[in-house]
């Protein structure tokens, strides 16, 4: 074998392991560190290149190549993984050869149709992979939000003020009842921490049902100028109210500079957004529309 088409087969023998265990992981929720992905992706490799020499030194027939790489699959997921139960070393095991036999069809055809080009091959196996399993549509949706769909945005009441990384919800439309201002939907457990006493204990009291006592707690602070009750709708917990209180201003930073806006209301949620914390705010689209 060229030493040219040696080296095309080492790279994609090692491509096409580490990117059929990183779609592995992503598909089943179950990622790991890039360091023992790419200590499994030359794992498995070098056991490919051993199978290929003894092939090609006759100790080996032709036949045998195909089981004994679908055996090299389970050390590189052992190494990628680490220890896992029996049932889910399995079901791990069996994504990573099936991804990893429509990755090779992939790229088995488009080296046909190039002439064994190397990077054409590359793409082939690349875009079989995104293609042709559940990464295809849900790793780059959620790449594409994160690119496209999250700003940070720094809120203003007074002299509180801080930044949190916000998703553009097109689905939010809530606006304030009195105002027609558009609202800003906030983790409480993010702004706590920003919060001054009085208005964390009203919070606390508006999510127990007491309003009384949230008038009381904000009666002479100047937060109660402040204050708005957010009527919502949601598919999951029908009608609601919502705590919310209206910013200064805020600003949306877009990394040169950042555009900002003073008619908003920032409600509290007491429920996470983003299991991952990726984003702890959701943003009413006709902020950016009025924003400048």
């Amino acid at each position: 074998m060229p030493h040219t088409s040696l080296m095309s087969a080492a790279v994609m023998t090692f491509a096409m392991h580490w990117l059929t265990l990183w779609a592995t992981g992503e598909v089943l929720n179950c990622r790991t560190k890039h360091r023992r992905t790419l200590i499994a992706s030359v794992a498995a490799g070098l056991i490919d290149a051993v199978i290929i020499l003894l092939i090609r030194s006759g100790y080996l027939r032709a036949y045998t190549a195909v089981p004994l790489a679908i055996l090299s699959i389970l050390p590189a997921v052992r190494i990628a993984f680490g220890p896992l139960p029996l049932s889910k070393f399995t079901i791990v095991s069996c994504h990573v050869l099936g991804i990893s036999a429509l990755a090779f069809g992939g790229a088995s055809a488009c080296a046909y149709l190039t002439g064994n080009r190397l990077i054409p091959t590359l793409l082939g196996l690349v875009g079989t992979v995104l293609a042709t399993t559940e990464i295809g549509w849900g790793y780059v949706r959620r790449r594409f939000r994160e690119w496209f769909l999250y700003v940070p945005i720094e809120i203003h009441f007074g002299d509180v003020r801080f930044q949190v990384n916000a998703l553009i919800d097109t689905g939010n439309r809530l606006k304030d009842p009195l105002t027609g201002a558009p609202v800003v939907l906030l983790e409480y457990s993010t702004a706590a921490k920003f919060l001054p006493e009085e208005v964390r204990r009203a919070f606390m009291a508006f999510d127990a049902g007491d309003l009384g006592l949230v008038s009381e707690l904000l009666a002479n602070s100047p937060w109660l100028a402040r204050f708005r009750i957010i009527p919502f709708t949601s598919i999951g917990d029908g009608k609601g109210l919502l705590p919310g209180f209206r910013a200064d201003r805020i600003l949306i930073l877009d990394g040169a500079g950042h555009l900002q806006t003073k008619n908003v209301i920032v409600g509290l949620h007491v429920t996470k957004f983003s299991v991952g914390g990726t984003f702890s705010a959701l943003l009413h689209p006709d902020i950016l529309a009025k924003a400048s």
